[in-house]
């Protein structure tokens, strides 16, 4: 069963590759004002793109005999947006038109606006960002998802304490080298890891909740020609929420994070490694993942890739793990801008504690980083400006 579903995915992904290797001409970031206003620079641009997905496999179902693995379509993101900058102050506004049906959880922002940010860059050492936005940890996930290396989200992205409203200090570029993120935010509700969202979106939630818990985050980083590696710490507290009773199952929720990447000519490496401790504020419910990733150019309009993750759940005596690989193949229609406008084709294969039986990985109570718990096939068109 699993060879006729993968062969026809193979054949429909294989034609829309062909059908979308096509011509495509998008423009760069669009600048709608750039003049002086008062003796400052007035900058504003426009921004935007958006990915249209096609899927196929058995990874793609809830047990071993869901028939909804076949092919299904759909979107990623859909993103639309504008920066602006006045001397040295500034501001971002990003919304995602995919979350318009998707209700806010405390302490944040309607789920459809991703960043809403304003702040003031007193020089490369000290900038203050006020608003909502990427908590800074995890290399990935910091990471634009208009310029990831794979389809998705890797697994390690259910970890990190996601995007909240708060407050950070950042510095880029000190002494050439070291760069640092400062943050206190509202507890991280968006994040997988942090509490449990039918208690979290509870009008008697009691813990977790702005003005009563808080969460931080911290990073280090140094960018030493063409390697960079950083560090990231972050905490959100009471992470259960009110939903359990105190002192069995409302501990704090933390993680920290570190990651490295080198890049040189047309070959890229990256490696990086989260450990999630407390997920969902469950004491000694602990998570980690970790990824090796390859990429060449080898062709100025072709990359290949490879990258393994390794997931690891660990409560009490109960452990499991699950691994997924992708094998990619990214196509750039405007080799000179690679994001503008670009095919990727991944095929996944999963690997560990895999399925759905009771001892599977995603099956485990309290995982949150998942994964494919079978092999798929992935297809994404991006164009954006």
């Amino acid at each position: 069963m699993k060879k006729k579903i993968l062969s026809k995915s193979v054949v429909v992904v294989a034609a829309l590759l062909a059908a979308s290797v096509m011509p495509a001409t998008v423009n760069a970031a669009v600048t709608i004002a750039n003049k002086d206003v008062g003796g400052q620079k007035l900058k504003v641009k426009l921004f935007g793109y958006s990915q249209l997905t096609a899927e196929s496999g058995n990874g793609l179902g809830r047990s071993a005999n869901d028939e909804k693995n076949g092919l299904r379509f759909g979107a990623d993101r859909v993103r639309l947006g504008y920066k602006i900058s006045l001397g040295k102050v500034f501001s971002k506004l990003q919304i995602d038109f995919k979350k318009t049906g998707s209700s806010s959880n405390p302490g944040q922002l309607a789920e459809i606006i991703k960043d809403a940010v304003v702040g003031y860059k007193f020089d490369k050492a000290a900038s203050l960002s006020l608003g909502q936005f990427k908590t800074p940890v995890g290399m990935d996930f910091n990471s634009s998802g208009a310029k990831l290396d794979i389809t998705k989200r890797g697994m390690e992205k259910k970890l990190v304490l996601e995007r909240s409203a708060g407050a950070m200090l950042s510095g880029r570029k000190i002494g050439g080298v070291f760069g640092y993120d400062i943050g206190i935010f509202n507890p991280a509700t968006r994040s997988a890891a942090v509490g449990d969202p039918d208690s979290l979106k509870s009008s008697s939630t009691e813990y977790g909740a702005p003005g009563n818990d808080y969460a931080y985050a911290l990073r280090g980083m140094v960018d030493w020609q063409k390697l960079h590696i950083e560090v990231s710490y972050g905490q959100s507290g009471e992470a259960a929420g009110s939903k359990y009773t105190p002192g069995t199952k409302d501990a704090d929720y933390s993680v920290w994070d570190i990651g490295a990447r080198y890049k040189l000519n047309n070959l890229t490496l990256k490696g990086e490694y989260i450990a999630g401790n407390d997920v969902k504020g469950v004491n000694g419910q602990d998570e980690t993942v970790w990824y090796l990733h390859a990429g060449y150019r080898f062709l100025p309009m072709v990359e290949g890739v490879v990258r393994h993750y390794q997931a690891k759940y660990e409560k009490g005596s109960v452990t499991a793990d699950l691994g997924n690989t992708y094998l990619g193949l990214n196509i750039f229609f405007n080799p000179s801008s690679i994001y503008q406008a670009r095919l990727q084709l991944d095929y996944v294969i999963a690997s560990g504690d895999d399925g759905w039986d009771a001892n599977s990985y995603v099956k485990q109570s309290g995982v949150v980083t998942k994964g494919y718990a079978d092999n798929v096939i992935l297809l994404q068109f991006q164009v954006g400006f």
